[in-house]
């Protein structure tokens, strides 16, 4: 009996004890556990921290791709209305230059159609005037075929006086 009773008493010094590190096995498992399970949670949020940069990253980058597309966009279009502002006034100054071209023509044509009608309106006096002309110039034909004539009348009574005087010296110097 002292043996039971001492197998008792062992036991049950023994039976907190090994209590005791059942326990403590159990608390650092579960202290194992809680830490995994913290470390666990911080890949996670980690990984999701990691996943928010990569996203905030792409978004900044297709924003930034976006803005020079817009600004490359802007770029041309301003480009495309300097290149048709010069061709419209390039076509208003081929118009403005057609126009005074056109101008210049009429007002050519209504100047010529003046002189004509000028022209016929004293058709009569142009007439007037190239018949005395001819008579002017008839005229003068007349007055130097006068001229002429008087001359070689005046030759031929001198040429005849001459000869008359020749005569009339012939005999004075036979008399």
């Amino acid at each position: 009996m002292k043996l039971a009773l001492l197998a008792t008493a062992a036991l049950a010094i023994s039976l907190p004890a090994a209590a005791n590190q059942f326990e403590q096995l159990y608390q650092i498992e579960q202290q194992t556990k809680q830490a995994e399970a913290a470390a666990e949670a911080e890949r996670i949020r980690e990984a999701a921290a990691a996943r928010a940069r990569a996203d905030a990253r792409e978004e900044a980058e297709r924003r930034q791709r976006a803005a020079a597309q817009q600004a490359a966009q802007k770029r041309a279009d301003e480009q495309r209305a300097l290149a048709e502002a010069e061709q419209k006034r390039a076509r208003s100054r081929e118009e403005s230059f057609e126009d005074e071209l056109r101008a210049l023509e009429l007002e050519e044509r209504r100047l010529e159609l003046q002189a004509k009608r000028a022209r016929a309106a004293r058709a009569n006096d142009y007439i007037d005037a190239e018949l005395r002309d001819q008579a002017a110039r008839t005229d003068v034909i007349q007055s130097e075929a006068d001229s002429l004539r008087n001359v070689t009348s005046g030759t031929k009574a001198l040429l005849e006086d001459a000869g008359q005087a020749e005569v009339n010296r012939s005999k004075r110097i036979f008399e």
